[in-house]
């Protein structure tokens, strides 16, 4: 495979991990945020559960760390965007071990069930998610400068204009 496909491989994972944050930070955070504080407790343990052994998100989520040992060990960090990229990638990752890891690892002590504790930490889950879905979102448009700013800010005005409507048309029409 050459530079340019494992750059590509490497992006398309990381762009796939960043749309599994952006539902997670956006999506199951709003339903974790509408639950009483004992349900979210039992939520955020099944939900850490289930995505700890889910083939696809621990594929997505283990994958790019071992391909980029392997870019860099073939390629080294000649390439500016994508090393800048990944660098912010694993910022994002941090922003989450630093954060939500310690939550999670509080939620699953049985004796955790304060409800302003819980309330307290579900602020932070929340927080963390955020920052990592938006850092890593940052990261794959980092990454696709690599291939051409011009065609990577074309990309993404173009989505945006796309998605606009889109999100204006499903707040009209789950709210009637």
């Amino acid at each position: 495979m050459t530079q340019t496909g494992v750059e590509a491989a490497i992006l398309a994972m990381n762009a796939l991990g960043a749309g599994i944050l952006l539902f997670v930070s956006g999506v199951v955070q709003k339903v974790m945020n509408g639950m009483d504080e004992l349900a979210f407790k039992d939520f955020a343990q099944t939900f850490l559960r289930t995505a700890t052994s889910d083939p696809f998100t621990v594929t997505i989520g283990t994958i790019p760390i071992l391909a980029v040992i392997f870019y860099f060990a073939m390629y080294g960090f000649h390439h500016w965007w994508f090393t800048a990229g990944i660098v912010l990638w694993m910022i994002g990752s941090s922003i989450t071990k630093i954060t939500n890891l310690p939550v999670y690892n509080w939620i699953r002590d049985t004796g955790s069930t304060e409800p302003a504790e819980l309330q307290q930490k579900r602020r932070t889950l929340q927080l963390g998610n955020a920052w990592r879905a938006w850092v890593t979102l940052l990261s794959v448009i980092v990454m696709a400068c690599q291939f051409s700013i011009q065609a990577t800010a074309l990309a993404v005005v173009s989505c945006a204009v796309i998605a606009a409507p889109s999100v204006w048309w499903a707040r009209r029409y789950f709210r009637e």
